[in-house]
This record gives structure tokens, sequence and C-alpha cells, in this order.
């Protein structure tokens, strides 16, 4: 028994404190923490936390914040739309806005789609610009929407000319705001920034459209000159646009 007594004297304390420690590995196992966040919320000073006060300070701070957005949201969007407006008032031709609803992050340079289609007058190879200038053509047409290639596409092919030379060629796109214009003959006089507009040649665009500035020259290009411009209309961000309605016969 004085063996067990001093042993006692001399491990109890440890042995219970390990036996409490065993049991409280075992509760916060089984429970995934919830018994010590419990305890904490116990312990805690009620000055350090008042929850129904947080959360209506949070609440209130969220719709501000959310109202906030939405109010320069519709502020940017009735600037773009007053630009498109004044664009279509310049203009001879029939055209109408149209709202960009729709682009693939897969295929952000290469197709959009708006909100309008056949119920507007929309039908395909209608020729669809933005501030700045050519932006693609419409070959898709449903009721309520359309699709539009974009300039930018690997597939798409603009007839073009420089307008201070008159140098003919077309532009292929690049799946970037850089397109690449190759000339159908040998030339030797273009410049950094010359100007760049739809042919008057073209079957499908109407002449004197802006396309892009030349931005990099390589004349030496094999079987013939080729340059790199960058597209005048915003194609990276487009959120509104217009369609021309003009009909134009292929030929």
């Amino acid at each position: 028994m004085k063996f067990l007594y001093r042993w006692w004297q001399k491990y109890g304390i440890q042995l219970v404190l390990g036996l409490v420690s065993i049991l409280i590995a075992l509760q916060i196992y089984y429970s995934n923490g919830a018994f010590i966040s419990e305890t904490l919320y116990r312990l805690s000073p009620s000055w350090l936390s008042n929850p129904q006060v947080d959360r209506q300070a949070l609440y209130e701070q969220r719709t501000i914040q959310e109202l906030t957005n939405k109010i320069v949201a519709l502020e940017t969007q009735n600037q773009n739309l007053k630009k498109i407006v004044k664009y279509t008032e310049k203009s001879s031709d029939p055209l109408i806005p149209a709202r960009v609803i729709g682009r693939s992050p897969d295929g952000w340079w290469q197709v959009i789609t708006l909100d309008i289609g056949s119920n507007k007058g929309i039908t395909t190879n209608n020729v669809v610009m933005s501030i700045g200038g050519l932006v693609g053509r419409v070959t898709e047409v449903n009721n309520n929407t359309s699709r539009v290639l974009l300039i930018s596409d690997y597939n798409s092919r603009v007839g073009a000319t420089l307008t201070r030379t008159g140098y003919q060629g077309f532009i292929k796109g690049q799946g970037t705001q850089i397109g690449l214009m190759e000339f159908y003959a040998k030339v030797n006089d273009v410049k950094i920034g010359d100007v760049v507009t739809t042919s008057n040649v073209s079957s499908i665009f109407p002449p004197d459209i802006p396309i892009g500035k030349i931005t990099a020259i390589d004349l030496n290009k094999s079987p013939a000159p080729e340059a790199q411009l960058e597209f005048t209309a915003p194609i990276d961000f487009l959120d509104w646009v217009v369609v021309d309605l003009a009909e134009k016969s292929l030929f």
C-alpha cells in the first residue's frame, strides 16, 4: 500500500492530466472541434462580439456596395449607348444598335452574340461596327439573337485598302487585337501609322470603314509583303455595336 501511495503521489497528477487530455482529444475528434469553439465562445467577454450588430452592419455595408456597383455599371452602359446613338445618327446607312449578350472565354476573339435577330431585320452577312470601326459580320441569325464572326478570328478575311497609297490587300485575324494585312502585290511605300479601311472592291463590306492602323511592316515577306495593324474598334471589349441593315450584293 505504501508503494502505491508513493507511486500515486509521484505520478498521480500526471496520470489524471493524461486521461483528461485523452478525453479532450477524443471529444475534439468526434465533434470536429465544435467543443472548443463552443467553450471559447462561452468564455469570451460579451463586449468582444455582438453578433446581431455585426450582421446588421455587414448587411448594410454589402447592400450599399451592391447598389454602388449597379449605379457605376448603369452609368457606363448609358455612356456607351449614347456614343452608339451618335454614331448611328451620323451615318446615312440604316444602322441599328445591338447589345453584346454572349461571348465565350474560349472563343473571346472569334464570336459574339447580339440581342437582336430576324425580328429586327438582321440577315446573314450584315456588317457589324462599333466606335472606332469594323467589328465583323453576321454569320448566324435566329429570331431574337444573332452571331457575329469577329475580324480577329483566324478564319476571318476582310478586303482592305491602305488609304494613303491605295494599296490593296486583305486582313487576317490573329486571335488578338492585332491583325495581319497581306498585300496582293509588291509594295514599297508603307509606313507605321498608315490607316487601313475596307476595300471598295469587297464583296461583303462597304468601302471606307476604318479597320486599323499599321504597327509593323515586313516588305521582304514572300510572296508578298505583309504588315501588322492594330484594330481601331475595341475588339477586346465590346458592349454595344451597330449592325448595318443595308444589303450588299455578292459577286
